[in-house]
């Protein structure tokens, strides 16, 4: 049994013992599948991205308990936009008339974020700014490439997660000041919201949400979300207003969220 299978066994395990029932775990192949699973009472509780969350939220009346984040991020810019080292571009406005990269049309900091943050310091609408202000727009496919491509002279400038620099110079892939950031976003939670039923009972949800904030296996944070200093913290619904508000602001559709 490798240790993925495990740690998520002994989640199961554990959580069974903490509610008194048994707790079988299953991998939705979408969000949109996790959403219709608790909508139509087959699951009681899930893991979502951000945007889906808000999805789940409407649609399934979905009840967040908790958020499954990084400490070390909290408070921290997600997203940000890169020029090359010796580029004229120095703020957001310059960006008038060049080509600009991102990661994947559904990336929430390679793409969503860093689009919005162009909208917000503008003042223009997103079909004013897809449409007229950029030469062109283009999806590299990843965050990497979409860095690598700045480096290289592919794009002026890039929307990337704000991990990926110091990741790709780690590694020895870009060279350590071969690029400069312009902008940054604002900080949003882009941890994993962990949902439940609303209509569970309420003694139900207070044991799991009590089983959540005190869980503490490092091996099944580093399986889920990449680091073992990852945690359960504290979570409110209006927490995600933010993305809400990115969301109407760019005028993404339901569909277009359970992407995300």
């Amino acid at each position: 049994m490798n240790k993925c299978k495990k740690t998520y066994s002994n989640f199961e395990k554990e959580l069974s013992e903490k509610i008194g029932v048994k707790v079988e775990a299953y991998q939705a192949n979408s969000y949109n599948a996790a959403i219709e699973a608790m909508k139509n009472n087959k699951a009681d509780m899930a893991m979502f991205g951000p945007f889906s969350y808000i999805v789940a939220e409407e649609r399934a009346d979905a009840e967040l308990i908790a958020n499954l984040n990084n400490p070390e991020l909290e408070g921290q810019a997600p997203s940000v936009i890169v020029v090359p080292k010796d580029s004229d571009i120095q703020t957001i406005a310059d960006l008038e008339g060049k080509t600009i990269g991102f990661a994947d049309p559904v990336s929430t900091t390679g793409h969503l974020l860093p689009k919005s943050t162009i909208v917000k310091e503008l003042g223009i609408g997103v079909e004013e700014l897809e449409k007229s202000f950029f030469k062109s727009v283009q999806f590299a496919g990843g965050h990497d490439k979409a860095l690598i491509g700045v480096v290289r002279g592919q794009y002026d400038a890039a929307g990337v997660s704000a991990m990926m620099p110091a990741m790709l110079e780690e590694k020895g892939i870009i060279e350590k000041g071969s690029y400069r950031v312009i902008a940054e976003s604002e900080a949003i939670p882009v941890g994993a919201p962990f949902a439940v039923r609303s209509g569970l009972d309420q003694e139900m949800k207070d044991n799991i949400k009590e089983f959540l904030l005190s869980y503490d296996d490092p091996q099944y944070f580093k399986n889920i979300l990449g680091t073992e200093n990852a945690k359960f913290m504290e979570a409110s619904d209006s927490d995600y207003d933010q993305l809400r508000d990115i969301a109407e602001m760019l005028n993404l559709s339901p569909e277009q969220l359970l992407e995300s």
